[in-house]
């Protein structure tokens, strides 16, 4: 009910869904066409790497920057989704030590200045930054990572905004809707995309936020994704 009031509020020219039937069913699809003018477009591949490389072909940004992440797991996702929408480029998912052929064929027909792996070699070996620099030979290939998800969100943040940011979006860590569908807002903002816990807010997202000298947070969520003392941003133990 919250998302019709919302799609019947924006009245929008046209919905788009991003994944096949087994994600979004077509009995979805089909409630969609009664807002706004009717027009919902799919964009789906045979599965999430697929489908990846479909939405990021439609950003018309393959050739600037394009980042990385693993499609086994959402943290590092998150704040790339911010950053690439900030950089005007585009996101794509990775196999933990292969890149999946939609991925490939996107970053050689794209042919990016700029490639920019998310997380460290624990979620994106290094076996797919070789495959990375082969597959784009004219692109400067990167890793923004960190010892965690947390981390790899803080130096998404410090390589994006290196000279800091008014207002940052604080989501859970822990789990992806919030941060998710924040991403788009914070890139059109300029806001970085950082992660806590639900109780506290770990010591290299305080770094961070000290860095950027941030007068507006926004958290995302409620407190049962981000309690209040993380809000205050109560330091993590240890």
């Amino acid at each position: 009910p919250n998302v019709s009031r919302e799609l019947t509020r924006l009245n929008q020219f046209t919905v788009n869904i991003a994944g096949g039937a087994a994600a979004v069913s077509t009995s979805v699809q089909n409630q969609l066409t009664v807002f706004g003018t009717g027009t919902v477009l799919r964009w789906a591949g045979p599965d999430r790497y697929g489908t990846a490389a479909q939405l990021a072909q439609l950003t018309g940004a393959l050739g600037r920057t394009v980042f990385i992440a693993t499609g086994a797991s959402f943290p590092d996702a998150l704040g790339g989704s911010a950053a690439a929408g900030r950089l005007r480029g585009a996101l794509m998912l990775t196999a933990g030590n292969a890149v999946p052929q939609a991925t490939a064929s996107a970053l050689t027909s794209g042919k990016p200045a700029t490639v920019v792996i998310l997380g460290g070699e624990a979620v994106v070996g290094s076996a797919v930054f070789s495959t990375v620099s082969s597959l784009a030979p004219g692109a400067t290939v990167q890793r923004w990572a960190g010892a965690d998800r947390y981390e790899t969100a803080a130096a998404i943040s410090l390589n994006t905004y290196p000279q800091g940011a008014t207002t940052v979006y604080l989501a859970s860590g822990e789990n992806y809707p919030d941060a998710l569908a924040a991403a788009p807002v914070a890139a059109l903002v300029g806001a970085p995309l950082l992660l806590a816990e639900k109780d506290c807010v770990p010591a290299s997202t305080l770094v961070e936020l000290a860095h950027l000298g941030a007068t507006n947070i926004v958290v995302l969520g409620g407190t049962s994704a981000v309690s209040e003392a993380a809000a205050n941003l109560t330091p993590c133990a240890g």
